[in-house]
């Protein structure tokens, strides 16, 4: 019995610095998140001031009179990088962040995707790290929930409450991915 006991507390002992390193991994990705999301905002603010020479940005506006639930109205702004693709001489464009705003009826939805580039050149190699998304009913009450994403996996989730708007994991990298495809459409954007 005593072996036991002793073999399990060296067991333990033994796998208590690959924990610690993968807590330390973890902290170091959501800090690199929260990082990039500050610089993220900076950028915003920077190129949302009108003497900027340029935004690197698409907005796409939609005003509908959707059956059963009347107006809607919704706002998604793509803001990404610009370099040049040496096959072609095209511009390719990598995501950089995008937030969405738009109505259901009285319900109104909001949510931003923050991508990490690895500065490599290559816009596929960019990765959604953060989505973010709040919802407010019918009664005013609001949801909100964060997502932190590192190599296509899931880090953190804080969610105050639960709803059934709330997208899951899998749904948020899902529209990231939509999102993502809509900034890379070179052959769209570049031969207008």
């Amino acid at each position: 019995m005593k072996l036991r006991y002793l073999t399990i507390a060296l067991l333990a002992l033994m796998l208590m610095p690959a924990i610690s390193r993968a807590q330390n991994s973890t902290e170091k990705q959501l800090a690199t998140i929260r990082e990039t999301y500050a610089g993220a905002m900076k950028m915003l603010e920077m190129r949302l001031d009108p003497e900027y020479p340029a935004h690197d940005m698409t907005v796409i506006n939609t005003d509908e009179m959707w059956p059963g639930s009347g107006q809607h109205n919704g706002k998604l702004e793509l803001f990404y990088g610009l370099d040049i693709q040496e096959e072609s001489d095209y511009l390719q464009r990598f995501p950089a962040f995008a937030r969405y705003t738009y109505n259901i009826g009285e319900q109104k939805y909001y949510y931003e995707i923050l991508w990490h580039d690895p500065d490599d050149g290559n816009p596929d190699h960019c990765q959604p790290i953060f989505f973010y998304f709040k919802f407010t009913d019918y009664h005013g009450k609001t949801f909100e929930c964060r997502y932190y994403f590192w190599d296509g996996k899931l880090l953190k989730t804080i969610c105050k409450e639960a709803d059934e708007e709330i997208p899951s994991p899998e749904m948020a990298l899902n529209r990231a991915k939509i999102i993502e495809n809509i900034v890379k459409m070179n052959e769209i954007w570049n031969n207008f």
